[in-house]
């Protein structure tokens, strides 16, 4: 057995809409009478898409099958019981209110949906989840103000963060300080994506105006030594998705990629499969990938360490999750 597959892995980037795989994507357009084309197919396991604006365009219309609180609740369970199934302990999802809105779900029923599905799949298979609400950057700063403001009012116990995700070059940081600085002052969690598509510059602006701990990529640091000894300094962990930048064309291969260098460097760094079935990723594979660049056992589990110990889930479970490590 290869020591990726006994390592207990664990999840803390991944867009839960986007774990809709090509089966369920059709079970759910027939329940819901959707018309989807197969051209949307690349494989049993994989959707087909050009480069990344393209991707953007099949990932909205391939989640447009998510129509009700039930196919929130599949969802959610076949992912989780996927995931159980390769030694993961712990996921830490990302979820849209926008999209279910636009579907005609009311913000408690979705996240209903997602709860239920969570909790039935920790009972049947012990995997602990909680889930991020996204702002979507290119709707506008309007927008993710109203997202966050939304999830402020209504507590929920399996929502325990925020993200701010989407279209990273042309909607900078800057946008979004009136939003982040009323998360702060409420003491929410915080995760921004940055350093995907942008470079340095843009992820100083993140880590300097939106109060993130956590940065959803980061991977561009590299570009830039001091800023990498600032994340080091501030212990701002990175969600990196060494698949899924290759899909994208950001880096043309795992030797290229440089989450290795990173980890070298002393980032605290995690692995995650970002959008699976759209990037043929799996958080196994992502396993799988750091030990063939050179993680022994003790490394591997050391990103296990990472999600789960800066994890947004609350101190209790996180202490279960972490004592399951050691």
């Amino acid at each position: 057995m290869n020591i990726f597959n006994s390592v207990k892995k664990a999840e803390i980037h991944v867009h839960l809409e986007a774990t809709i795989t090509p089966t369920l994507c059709k079970k759910f357009a027939k329940r819901n009478n959707y018309e989807i084309a197969e051209e949307m197919f690349g494989s049993k396991y994989a959707y087909q898409w050009d480069d990344f604006y393209d991707f953007i365009k099949k990932y909205d219309i391939v989640t447009s099958v998510i129509h009700t609180p039930e196919d929130y609740f599949e969802l959610t369970y076949e992912y989780l019981k996927d995931c159980a199934a390769n030694n993961v302990l712990y996921v830490e999802a990302m979820i849209s209110s926008t999209h279910a809105k636009e579907k005609g779900m009311t913000y408690h029923s979705f996240i209903e949906g997602v709860y239920e599905a969570s909790k039935k799949a920790e009972e049947d298979f012990g995997i602990v989840s909680r889930y991020i609400m996204n702002g979507i950057r290119h709707l506008g700063p309007e927008s993710v103000q109203g997202t966050a403001e939304e999830v402020l009012n209504n507590p929920h116990p399996c929502l325990v963060g925020f993200g701010l995700a989407g279209d990273e070059l042309h909607f900078p940081p800057s946008l979004f300080v009136e939003t982040f600085d009323m998360l702060k002052k409420e003491n929410f969690p915080i995760t921004v994506h940055a350093g995907e598509w942008d470079g340095p510059v843009n992820i100083r602006n993140a880590i300097n105006l939106l109060h993130p701990t956590r940065l959803g990529h980061g991977v561009r640091s590299i570009e830039d030594p001091d800023l990498v000894k600032e994340i080091i300094d501030k212990d701002i962990i990175l969600e990196t998705c060494p698949t899924s930048n290759i899909a994208t064309k950001i880096y043309k291969d795992y030797v290229d990629h440089p989450v290795k260098t990173l980890f070298d460097q002393g980032v605290k760094v995690t692995v995650n499969s970002d959008d699976p079935p759209f990037f043929n990723a799996t958080i196994n594979g992502e396993y799988k990938v750091m030990e063939d660049l050179g993680l022994n056992e003790k490394e591997l589990t050391s990103l296990t360490h990472n999600a789960v110990k800066y994890s947004f889930c609350d101190e209790e479970n996180k202490t279960k999750l972490l004592a399951k490590l050691n």
